[in-house]
């Protein structure tokens, strides 16, 4: 009996061994699991960040002027100093020179010392990329950055014969037209869409000419003063010159009202019940009056000024001027009212129909206290709520879309 026994506990001990092999294999798998994945999801992060950065580079590029090339070196150049940041030493972006895959314009490779290839595409919509036949430049250009098969380093992983990698991509390129905006200037312009409806007209402006957007003669009050009376900004209200009150500026025209407004200031603190933001079908205050006041404000955008930000050291009359300069500070977007109410002489609110892009034609003249501008159909703005209906005309931000091709966002 006692040798039986002895036999047993031989064969269990064999047992527990097996077992406990085999245990240890299976946790080892669960620690290379829990390691290399999490390891790759980090840099799978990583590497999403560096092609969203990519794709918005580029896009902001084309908006200021660049050619697709010059867009797609802005985005190579972005991703490769991302992966140059603390953290990021694993990332193998250290990409030389082009290989066009396809139609130079629409679509450019770049591959890496080590093998990982960016591909930059142009599109002029979200969803193709490249281009299928001709990228148009009359139209809005979308970006698309990807990185294929980036390889990462195993730990545990490779004790199973097991290699990681990633990809990523990113689309980026203009928004539908904004809906709601922080960042106005306090001039308002009445509707006059169903006076001039045309495609050459903004709300009813025509885009490519000057008018006068604001100041003592705008409105055109009194017929036997107006230059051109389709060249104003439309009739507020008695007493009103087109001028604005915006939140967070205070009432008057001080540095701390409407100057400050006109100058493009940040606000200087808001009341309980304000946001700072107007939208469509929202209400703006209108404030009262003309004057000499928006004199240094309307100017500071063109040279520097103490008390705002810098200027552009006017860069010419020409919208391409404007995208020659660094500042961009002549570019403002304008509410859109409803002027069909006359309202009194007193800051009453005026509803906003829309939102429109202006550039300053002129510096302010004391004497002819007149605000000069010349509209046009877009522009960027920073920030902002979009809308669902792709527009013409107005104000945009360049943003991220879901990358159809591969569903990264």
């Amino acid at each position: 009996m006692r040798v039986i026994k002895q036999k047993m506990r031989t064969k269990q001990s064999g047992l527990v061994v097996v077992l406990f092999t085999i245990s240890l294999l299976v946790i080892l798998g669960f620690a290379a699991l829990a390691i290399d994945i999490n390891h790759m999801i980090l840099n799978k992060s990583r590497v999403q960040n560096g092609v969203d950065s990519a794709a918005l580079s580029a896009s902001v590029a084309l908006e200021n002027g660049a050619t697709t090339s010059q867009a797609a070196a802005a985005a190579i150049t972005t991703i490769k100093e991302m992966a140059s940041a603390s953290g990021n030493d694993e990332l193998d972006f250290n990409v030389s020179g082009a290989a066009g895959n396809g139609s130079s314009t629409k679509d450019y490779s770049y591959t890496s010392s080590e093998g990982t290839i960016i591909h930059v595409q142009f599109s002029n919509n979200p969803i193709t990329f490249p281009a299928v036949g001709i990228l148009s430049t009359a139209r809005d250009i979308y970006t698309r950055v990807a990185v294929e098969g980036h390889s990462l380093d195993s730990y545990l992983l490779q004790a199973f014969g097991i290699s990681k990698s990633v990809r990523a991509s990113a689309v980026a390129g203009k928004s539908a037209g904004v809906t709601s905006v922080s960042n106005l200037a306090p001039i308002g312009i009445c509707d006059k869409s169903s006076v001039n409806p045309g495609s050459d007209y903004v709300y009813g402006y025509e885009t490519g000419l000057e008018h006068e957007i604001a100041g003592k003669d705008a409105s055109c009050k009194n017929p036997n003063q107006c230059s051109d009376e389709e060249l104003n900004a439309g009739n507020i209200g008695p007493g009103n010159y087109n001028f604005l009150q915006l939140q967070g500026y205070g009432n008057g025209k001080s540095l701390e009202g409407l100057q400050g407004a006109l100058g493009g200031n940040p606000p200087s603190g808001f009341d309980d019940d304000e946001t700072g933001i107007y939208f469509v079908g929202g209400d703006v205050d209108t404030e009262t009056g003309a004057g000499n006041g928006p004199a240094t404000a309307i100017n500071s955008r063109f040279v520097d000024t103490d008390g705002f930000p810098d200027g552009d050291d006017d860069p010419g009359p020409n919208l391409m001027d404007e995208y020659n300069s660094t500042n961009f500070r002549r570019q403002i977007v304008v509410p859109i009212v409803d002027c069909s109410v006359s309202t009194p002489g007193s800051s009453q609110p005026v509803t906003i129909s829309g939102f429109a892009c202006i550039l300053l034609t002129q510096q302010y003249d004391k004497n002819d206290k007149i605000v000069y501008g010349e509209f046009y159909k877009g522009c960027s703005v920073p920030g902002g709520g979009t809308g669902q209906n792709p527009t013409a005309t107005g104000p945009y931000k360049i943003q991220l879309y879901r990358d159809m091709t591969t569903g990264d966002s």
